[in-house]
Formats: structure tokens, C-alpha cells, sequence
């Protein structure tokens, strides 16, 4: 199933790559238009996540103060390398006055497939997540790109 599928892949790459941060206002904005919901995971980690009601499109930001960025590039290669993943996108990013890195890769079977494009970001002792993940024939959200320039143009903390 699709949504197993990305469930899997979500928490594989990302159950532990997120951010910490004490400031009230948002860390990240999502689409307009796109349904929003909070999650508070745990005491370290705040997700939010947006999507479009009956898509499998959706874009997460995950705040996690309990992992630390070299730790969650390092899950993400491991992940890679044991589950014979090739990323399309694999390169370091400017993003709020640090280096983050971004991947972007497909997943599924064939005529079934999900592109997952990750942004990780140093934020303090933490990480800021992001994680936008749309049918493999769908382009890329220009919405979703706005949102994300906006994250990275954004001082950090």
C-alpha cells in the first residue's frame, strides 16, 4: 500500500532529523490553501504536517531537540546504503545562515511511485526538518517552493 510505503519511508529517514528552538512565532509556513495539522510527538520533537485532502502530497516539518545534525545526515546515508536507495538530489544548502543538505529520491513500485524531497537543517543542539513528498509524476509544488525559500532565507536560531 502507498501510504505504508511512505509511513515506512518517513519514519526510516526521518523518525530522528528535526529541530529545536524556544521562539513563539512559526519556524516554518506552509502552502496556502493546503489543510494544516500539529502534532506534539514528544517533549523533542513538534511536527507539523500539511497536505491536500486526497493526495498523497504532503509536506512535514518536523522541530526535533534531541537530534543532532550530523546524526541525522548520518541516518539518512545509513538508510540509503541498506535499503539500495539512489538519491536524484543529494547536495549540501544554504539555508537560514547555516549548511543544511538536501536529498531527493522515489520510492514504491513501479507506476506507483513517491519522490521525497528532504531538507535538514542545523538549528541549535537539534535539527528542522523538511519532507515534501508528492507522486513521482507530479512536478514540484511551486507553492511548496515558496514556503521552503522563505524557511531558508529566514535567520535561524
Amino acid at each position: 500500500m502507498l501510504s505504508r510505503t511512505l509511513v515506512f519511508t518517513l519514519a526510516l529517514l526521518g523518525s530522528n532529523a528535526a529541530s529545536a528552538g524556544a521562539d513563539p512565532a512559526p519556524a516554518f509556513v506552509g502552502p496556502p490553501g493546503w489543510s494544516h495539522a500539529a502534532v506534539t510527538a514528544d517533549p523533542n520533537r513538534t511536527v507539523e504536517q500539511w497536505h491536500i485532502a486526497g493526495d498523497v502530497t504532503s509536506l512535514t516539518y518536523i522541530k526535533d531537540t534531541a537530534t543532532t545534525y550530523d546524526d541525522a545526515i548520518a541516518a539518512i546515508e545509513k538508510n540509503f546504503s541498506t535499503n539500495n536507495i539512489k538519491p536524484s538530489t543529494d547536495h549540501d544548502l544554504p539555508c537560514r545562515g547555516k549548511t543544511g543538505h538536501q536529498v531527493e529520491f522515489s520510492i514504491g513500485p513501479g507506476g506507483h511511485q513517491i519522490a521525497i524531497n528532504r531538507i535538514v537543517v542545523p538549528d541549535g543542539t537539534g535539527v528542522d526538518t523538511l519532507t515534501y513528498a508528492r507522486s513521482s509524476d507530479v512536478p514540484f509544488d511551486a507553492d511548496v517552493k515558496k514556503s521552503e525559500t522563505a524557511f531558508c532565507s529566514a535567520t535561524g536560531s
